[in-house]
Order: structure tokens, then sequence, then C-alpha cells
């Protein structure tokens, strides 16, 4: 059997990363193009100075050929061979060069801020981001093979600042790594931009290694609501990747889309931020504190989809010809932000159909997902897939969890429906929920990619959604992760829908302006960004699958006394005083009222006897908000001013 040896450093998407990977050892590259998988046919065999130092067998993960395996070495050799393993016969045999020295540099913020709260989004995995005057720290690992140097020193600076150096002693021992850790001073509070640089010197001042490091400053942090809707221009400093005639091209950012469009980013009083951006053609999705997203999905058609180029869907939308967003409502009590738009191919070409999705929120960090889909009563769509977007630079088994979904079943004795969970990044407390009481399919989930003999990616990958231009939809790894940002798609639910809270087939105009039979439905998702707990968001689920029922004085139900799509128990105000008495199924959690007819101020609420504080309900003139788990039956009572 026919089979190549060489030696390389380990793949660059492969663990260990950052200051890890300063020392690890080499690996060894066995490629063969047999029919079959040539399952554990191989062993690699090192040697230092002519001497076996040790053994190890080779595995071909992946599916197909030409069958690539690796093994990292276990020592330092000077030399390895491949052998057969049944009857033992040297197949190949390559020399290993170790390089004489190495380094790495990481920077971080002393705190943590949230991007988007200083007006940023997705910035570069490699790049420091700081609010103005905000201090970093640099940690810098290094390893000599060639010899000891033990008067090297590293050393940090900005560029705007050369003279405020901050330096440490980093002796170095002929193959020992060492790492050393550097305080920065604030950084400046008038740039916008600036770079980082860190160095390794010897004894005579002269570098042995450096390092650029960009660094994104914001002087001046807007100002944001604690609870709200506002748009924005959220900044993004690198180019944007464009693919023109498969060579790579740069495009503005600032100039991309015309300038009357802003992103909308929602801020709730628990840290989560909700984000409607230019550069994911609006899709909306959680902007992570650590740097990544989450996104739902959107109304995919998978069929009839004949004549398009590539798939059919708002992702293709890049100069956002057809969507939209607008924030219909941004009160104290309720957000609601509706997001218009067409799944359009690679060339912009439309097929009619008119989704539109209507996201609600409250105070407490949940809201709603609303879709209503207009289209051919044939159609075939899909709804649902969780998708985390990645910053330029991030691989993907660096930032994401390696369980990164839970599925808690909201019924004793039965898996589905469930309220699932995902976590947005290794280093993010809270976690994205999704619920819909009518979901009883079980999602299918991406499987990963492998490259070269090793698993790349924990799910499926693509680095042509979000910001980048001119991609088709791909299936394998490419060097556009460096270039732009990325998506990673962990499960969908594909052609297993809900079922709608209305469908109704009616004669209308299309997003093409033709009359057609169309069929009109309308889904509903809870949805959130928090750190509760199994229990809490069981209860979250039951509250929205099961209302409470109400026994009214002072008002009465209205037509449709309970509407998912905004999680609200909706009434008809008849008196000043209102005496409403909720018996709760399982519990009721944190209850919205829309009440109609109602006078704008209220004397008086209070919850079971007790008077609530302004922090435990919030009132606009028509929606309230309550802050409070019911478990048994409770009387509330509304007092309105005269």
């Amino acid at each position: 059997m026919k089979a190549r040896l060489s030696v390389e450093p380990g793949h660059a998407w492969c663990p260990p990363f950052g200051l890890e990977r300063v020392g690890r050892p080499l690996d060894a590259v066995v490629e063969t193009a047999s029919d079959a998988p040539p399952a554990e046919q191989f062993v690699v065999v090192s040697y230092r100075a002519g001497k076996e130092v040790s053994r190890q067998t080779v595995t071909f993960p992946g599916g197909k050929a030409p069958w690539i395996g690796r093994v990292a070495l276990e020592a330092w050799p000077s030399e390895v061979a491949l052998w057969t393993k049944a009857e033992p016969q040297e197949l190949a045999r390559a020399q290993v060069t170790l390089p004489a020295f190495e380094a790495e540099a990481i920077a971080r913020a002393d705190k943590a801020i949230h991007p988007v709260d200083l007006g940023t989004i997705l910035v570069p995995a490699d790049w420091l981001l700081l609010a103005g005057g905000q201090k970093a720290s640099v940690e810098v690992a290094a390893l000599s093979r060639s010899g000891d140097v033990s008067a090297a020193r590293a050393t940090a600076w900005y560029e705007s600042a050369p003279r405020k150096k901050v330096t440490a002693a980093m002796p170095l021992a002929q193959g020992r790594k060492a790492q050393v850790s550097l305080a920065l001073g604030p950084c400046s509070k008038s740039l916008e931009r600036d770079v980082l640089h860190v160095a390794i010197t010897g004894a005579d001042g002269k570098e042995l290694w450096h390092k650029q490091i960009r660094a994104m400053i914001v002087p001046k942090p807007p100002k944001r609501p604690e609870f709200g809707a506002v748009a924005t221009k959220l900044r993004y400093d690198a180019p944007i990747l464009s693919v023109v005639g498969g060579k790579y091209m740069s495009l503005s950012y600032d100039d991309a889309w015309a300038p009357e469009l802003d992103d909308v980013v929602v801020f709730l009083p628990n840290g989560a931020r909700w984000v409607f951006w230019r550069g994911s053609c609006y899709i909306p999705f959680w902007a992570g504190k650590h740097n990544t997203g989450l996104c739902y999905e959107w109304a995919e058609r998978h069929s009839p989809n004949t004549g398009f180029t590539d798939c059919p869907e708002p992702l293709m939308d890049k100069e956002l010809r057809y969507g939209r967003v607008e924030i219909v409502e941004s009160t104290a009590a309720r957000v609601h932000v509706r997001w218009n738009y067409q799944s359009c191919d690679f060339n912009y070409r439309v097929n009619g159909d008119l989704p539109v999705e209507d996201y609600y929120f409250y105070p407490d960090g949940f809201g709603t997902r609303v879709l209503t889909l207009t289209c051919i009563p044939e159609a075939q769509y899909e709804l649902a897939e969780f998708i985390i977007l990645s910053p330029q630079g991030a691989f993907p088994l660096d930032i994401l969890p390696r369980d990164p979904c839970d599925a808690l079943p909201v019924k004793k004795g039965s898996r589905l429906p469930a309220v699932y969970r995902v976590r947005l990044s290794q280093h993010d407390s809270m976690a994205a929920i999704s619920f819909c009481p009518t979901l009883t399919g079980d999602p299918s989930p991406f499987r990963p990619f492998f490259d070269r003999g090793c698993q790349v990616t924990r799910a499926y990958w693509g680095s042509h959604w979000p910001l980048t231009r001119g991609c088709n939809t791909g299936w394998s790894i490419n060097d556009r992760i460096a270039l732009g940002p990325a998506h990673n798609s962990l499960m969908t639910w594909g052609a297993t829908r809900p079922t709608p809270l209305r469908s109704e087939t009616v004669e209308t105009k299309d997003g093409l302006g033709q009359v057609k039979t169309m069929k009109v439905q309308t889904w509903a998702w809870l949805i959130g960004m928090t750190d509760a707990g199994d229990e809490a968001l069981v209860q979250w689920a039951q509250s929205f699958a099961q209302p409470p029922a109400l026994e009214l004085q002072g008002a009465r139900q209205d037509a449709q006394p309970y509407a998912p799509e905004r999680r609200a128990l909706r009434l008809v105000v008849e008196a000043r005083d209102v005496t409403i008495a909720i018996k709760p199924v399982g519990c009721c959690v944190n209850p919205v009222f829309e009440l109609q007819g109602a006078p704008k101020e209220f004397r008086r609420v209070e919850l079971a006897g007790r008077a609530l504080s302004r922090k435990q309900y919030t009132w606009d003139g028509r929606t309230l908000w309550l802050s409070a788990a019911l478990r048994e039956p409770t009387v509330l009572r509304l007092g309105y001013a005269p």
C-alpha cells in the first residue's frame, strides 16, 4: 500500500490555541489514496539519534478518500518513519526540523465591556477592544531551542505612546517555555485606533520576535437606555471581504449600504442585547458579551426553488435591497421591532413570498419571535435553526462550547415539547432560550467538518454570511476565516414546523405584485437571553404555553383573551378600580396585561394585598408588565387616578 509521510505544525483550526501553541509538538501526517479507510494499518515510529523513542498508531477520521491521518508526536524526534502494522514494513521516512524560536502574545482588556455597549459588533478576534482610557494586559509566551537567552526581556507599548513602554525580564532556558504578564497603562482617550506592539529582545537589545495587535478604541462610549430599542450605526473597522470573479477584494464598511439604513439594537436590563445589523442582512441575533451571537434563523424556502442560484434566503440580501427594520414601539413596558424581508438568491432574484417577523421584548429579558409567512400553498419552509455567529479570526473549536445545546422537557414523562438553551461561547454566563409549545419534532444536528485528518469544527461552518459578499454556500473550511466573520449552524428542524397559531388561504398580491392564491400562517416562539436555571426555564415555558385563568371585577376579557404573540392577557377596562384574580396553571411568570380603554395613570397597584414599587411593574398607558412569579391564586388590584 502506498502512503505519504510528512511532518508539519498542528492544524491551525485545532487546539491548543493561543499561548498553549508555543512548544506544541509537531504532527506526523499520513496520506493514502486507498479505496477503503485504512483502519489502524499504520504506525508512526519516532527516532532520536538513530534510536526509537516512541511508536504511535495512525487513525483516519473523516469519510472519503484521499485518507489523511495525523498524530501529535509524543517526543521531539530527529526523524520519523511510517510502518505497516500487520507485516512490518517501512513505507516512508521524514526528517524533523524544529523551529529555533517560538512566541505568542495575547492582549486582554482589564474589564470585559459588552461590544454593543461600546457601539461595536463582532470585533475581529485578534484585535483589542477598549473604551477610551481603559487599561489592558498582555500575556507573552516564548520558547528558544537554539540556546539560552538569559537576559531576554518582553516589552509592550502603544504606537501612539512609544515612550510609555512596559517591560519585564523573561529569561529563556534552552528548550523550556517561559511566560510573563505585562500590565499596560491607560490607552488613548482621544484616538479611535492604535497599534499595540509586543517584542522580545536579547541581551544586546536586538529583537528576537515582534507582534503587532490592532487596538480598536471607543473614546466616548454611547449612552444607551437600560431598556429600549435604538436606531444606530454599529461600528466595524475591518474591511468587508468581497469576492469578485474568484478574486478577493475589499469593500469599505462605512460605504456598503444606503446611508439612510441604520442598525437597530434592543437593550435589556439583564445585559442582553438583541441586534438587527446591516452586516447580517438584518437577520437578528443575540449579541453576546464575549463577541459572538446566536440567531434563530428565518423563513427559508426549501421547495419549489427551480431556477434560483444557491439558496433563496435573506442572508443573500447583502445590499439590503429588500430587508427593512422598523421600531414600532419602545416604551417602559414593551419593545416591538418589525423585520420585513424577502428571500433572494445569489443574484438577488426573489420568489414573491412575503415573510414578516415581529419581536416583542419586556424588561425581564424575555420576548417573543412572531413569524407571519405569506407564501404559495405548495412551498415548503424551514423556520428554526440555531446558528452561532463568530468574529473574524475565531476558530470554532476555540470559542464554541463542547456541548452548546440543552433540551429541557416541559411536561413530565414527555421529551417534547422542550425548552432549548444555547450557549453562545465558552465564556458567556447567559444563554439564548427558545420554546414553541407546538414544536414536537426532534432537531437534526449538523455534522462537523474534517480537514487534513482533523476534526476542525463542532458543526457546519460557513464564511458566506454574515458580512462577506460574493460567496456561495460552502461545505468546507477556507482561508476566509481570517478575512471576515462566519457562522456555525448547530441544529435545524428542517421541514418539521410547529403548528401555526393561525392559517388561512387568501387571494392576494405576492411580493412581485401578482395576484395569487397564497397561504398566510403565523407562528410564535418564546425567546430570551438569561442565566436562569433549569427549573425557572421550565416554569417560563409552562407560563407561556398555559396562561392563567382570570376572574375580573371592573374589567372584562377581550374577544382574544390571550395573545401568545405578545405573551399578553388582554382586558377591556370598564371602571377606575379593577380587581383581577389570577389563577395560575402551574406557574405564571411575569404576566403581561394589555389594558384597553384604561386611564393613563395608576393611583395604586397592589399584588396579594401589597403595594408594588415602580421596580416591580412597568406601565406605559396600554401595557402593564409585572415582575412576579405566581404559583398560587393571587389578587391584583389596579386603581386608576381620576
